[in-house]
């Protein structure tokens, strides 16, 4: 994911760049829903990615897209140097990279939990007090499920993984005897 922290340090330092006039947030969730929108359609990424179209007609696709849905100049700019650059499938990495650099910048740790299944709002509210009280720093958790996950949960933050699945207990039982 190197390639999605390059672009998403270009697009905070250009948005946060003095007198740019860009509104980070706003721009974050514009690409978040053109993202949504691009990759929950069932031809969405595809139509961008086919050899039959050539790039011109690409980007003439993508300039009809932002217009339709009012996309902000900055965000089409950026959106077609992602397609120039055959990187389109990479913008949801880059909008989790954005947001992991936000919270960096603010002092926090950004982190992956992973469990079995979808866990409740106040569920991973708790995990984020507890890590915040270890980490004595703001805590974001970004949740996913892995079906792989037998039960519990494990999560990562600097690199470090916090294994609290019932996979690694039993590994560790295993080992005991």
């Amino acid at each position: 994911m190197k390639a999605a922290r390059l672009y998403a340090q270009v697009l905070v330092d250009v948005s946060l760049g003095e007198g740019s006039g860009v509104d980070l947030a706003g721009i974050t969730e514009e690409l978040r829903s053109f993202s949504g929108a691009l990759l929950g359609s069932a031809l969405g990424l595809k139509a961008f990615e086919s050899p039959m179209l050539s790039d011109e007609e690409k980007q003439k696709a993508l300039a009809a897209l932002c217009q339709k849905a009012a996309i902000t100049p900055f965000s089409a700019r950026f959106l077609a140097m992602l397609l120039k650059r055959s990187r389109f499938d990479l913008l949801p990495a880059i909008l989790g990279e954005v947001n992991r650099l936000q919270v960096e910048r603010c002092g926090g740790l950004v982190g992956d939990l992973v469990s079995a299944i979808p866990l409740d709002q106040p569920a991973i509210a708790g995990v984020i007090e507890a890590l915040t009280k270890k980490f004595q720093k703001p805590v974001h958790l970004n949740a996913t499920v892995d079906p792989t996950v037998i039960a519990g949960m494990r999560v990562t933050i600097n690199g470090v993984t916090y294994d609290g699945t019932v996979r690694s207990k039993l590994a560790k039982f295993a080992s005991m005897s």
